[in-house]
């Protein structure tokens, strides 16, 4: 079942955003398995990225993959808010 990922990250910029945004691209394992979109949006409190995922394991294992792009580029630990994705429409 597709889930979509809240994901808030208090204090990032967005040059940190894109920063990180270009390393996760640039990754040999991108696009992770069961990637549906993302986006990204400056929020009162610094960042705020909305993804879309095919499952909630598939967005774990894209955590896990990801972690240490994530540590490298400085981006706060948080944890996802997740919710259960309804009438899915892709383009």
């Amino acid at each position: 079942m597709a889930i979509i990922a809240l994901i808030e990250l208090p204090g990032v910029t967005e040059e940190q955003y894109q920063v990180n945004h270009s390393s996760i691209h640039a990754a040999p394992w991108w696009p992770a398995e069961g990637f549906i979109s993302h986006a990204g949006a400056p929020a009162d409190s610094g960042w705020l990225v909305v993804d879309l995922w095919e499952s909630k394991e598939a967005l774990a294992a894209f955590m896990e993959k990801a972690a240490t792009i994530f540590e490298a580029n400085g981006m706060p630990q948080v944890e996802p808010k997740i919710y259960e994705a309804v009438n899915v429409d892709i383009g």
